[in-house]
C-alpha cells in the first residue's frame, strides 16, 4: 500500500504544478520590451574583404575534411591490422592442435 499513497502524492503535486504553470501569451507578453527593442549592427564589408572571409572558411572546410578522412583511413587501417592479427593467431592456434608430432 505504500506506493499506492506515494503515487497518489505525486499526482497531487504534479496538480498544484500545472495551476501555477505560466502560458505562452503571459511568457510572450513578460519578453515583450526585450527581444524587440535590439537592433543588432553589423560591420559592412567590402567585396575584397567578403571574399578573404570566404577564402578562410573554404580553406578551413578543406582542412577539416582532410583531417577527417585521416582519422577515418587510420582507424581503419588500426581496425584492419587488429582483426587480421587475430584471425591469423586462431588460426595458427587450430593449425598447431591438428598438427601431430611423431
Amino acid at each position: 500500500m505504500g506506493f499506492a499513497s506515494h503515487a497518489a502524492r505525486t499526482i497531487k503535486a504534479n496538480r498544484a504544478l500545472l495551476k501555477k504553470r505560466r502560458s505562452y501569451g503571459e511568457i510572450r507578453e513578460a519578453y515583450e520590451g526585450y527581444v524587440s527593442d535590439q537592433n543588432l549592427q553589423f560591420k559592412e564589408l567590402t567585396p575584397l574583404e567578403q571574399k578573404r572571409i570566404r577564402d578562410k572558411i573554404i580553406y578551413q572546410a578543406k582542412k577539416d575534411k582532410i583531417q577527417t578522412i585521416k582519422v577515418y583511413a587510420s582507424i581503419s587501417i588500426f581496425l584492419t591490422v587488429l582483426l587480421l592479427s587475430i584471425y591469423l593467431s586462431y588460426f595458427d592456434e587450430i593449425n598447431s592442435a591438428f598438427n601431430f608430432h611423431l
